[in-house]
């Protein structure tokens, strides 16, 4: 595993760690909501669409790096489900109006599945957008030094 993977998955992790304990701590939602998983997971999203050289390795990447951010929302919702102490991972505007065992169970499913694989999809969307204009721009440098 390459070490950029790695570090964003570390980071990833120690965010929503930040995140838990913040919100452990007592400070308000409206605080608490900047330390933020998706923020970083978007950035190595971006990087890896051009990063990665393969279809393969992109969909790798999306599923390393929403691995951990699954870990930390499963763990920290597991932890408001069973103490019932309410966290920002079970706030009304992330919970979507289902009960915390439904979001868990979600988070879990979700995490396995259509969440990897749309970061695959905006990953794959990027590259092309890439590719086509490196593309477009080379054959133009092409007939214009013809």
């Amino acid at each position: 595993m390459k070490t950029s993977i790695k570090l964003f998955m570390a980071a990833i992790a120690v965010m929503g760690v930040i995140r838990f304990v913040l919100t452990m701590a007592g400070l308000p939602d409206s605080v608490v909501k900047f330390a933020s998983m998706t923020v970083i997971i978007m950035a190595g999203s971006i990087y890896f669409a051009f990063a990665a050289t393969t279809h393969k390795e992109r969909l790798k990447a999306a599923y390393l790096l929403i691995l951990p951010y699954m870990i930390v929302e499963v763990a920290a919702l597991g932890y408001t489900w069973a103490s019932g102490h309410q966290t920002i991972f079970h706030a009304k505007e992330y919970s979507f109006g289902v009960g915390v065992g439904a979001h868990t169970i979600g988070h879990l499913v979700g995490g396995l599945t259509w969440e990897p694989l749309l970061l695959f999809v905006l990953m794959e969307i990027l590259w092309l957008v890439y590719a086509s204009a490196r593309r477009l721009f080379a054959s133009r440098s092409t007939t214009a030094t013809s």
